[in-house]
Order: C-alpha cells, then sequence, then structure tokens
C-alpha cells in the first residue's frame, strides 16, 4: 500500500513538471513554426502580429492601418 502511495505522488510530481515545461515555453511554438513555414501570425489583445524566424511586426493593411481582430 506504501509503494502504490508512493508511486502515485511521483506521478504527480513528474507531471506537474512536465506542465510548468509545457507552460513555460509559451510562444517557443509559433516561432519553431515561423522557421519552417516563414511566418507566422499571432494574435494579442486583439492587434495581429507576424512572428519571423528573426522577430515580429505588427501586421498592416494595405491602406498603412493596424490589423485587428476580436
Amino acid at each position: 500500500m506504501k509503494k502504490i502511495g508512493m508511486l502515485t505522488i511521483a506521478i504527480g510530481i513528474l507531471l506537474s513538471v512536465f506542465y510548468i515545461l509545457l507552460l513555460s515555453g509559451c510562444g517557443r511554438f509559433e516561432k519553431i513554426k515561423a522557421n519552417v513555414v516563414g511566418s507566422s501570425e499571432i494574435v494579442v489583445d486583439g492587434v495581429v502580429y507576424l512572428q519571423f524566424p528573426s522577430g515580429v511586426t505588427v501586421k498592416y493593411n494595405r491602406d498603412g492601418s493596424i490589423v485587428t481582430r476580436n
């Protein structure tokens, strides 16, 4: 019985560490996608950004206004 409790705790700790590492990599997937595809679109607070392998910029319409999404 004691081994089962220790195993449950160990699995819980490993899953917690996995989720912490997964969440700490926010935005990393978009940068990897940009490396593969060339660019990636990200929406932050309604503003569309273009993620490139070398950096990020705001996306503009042809008339020079900033592209927004709800």
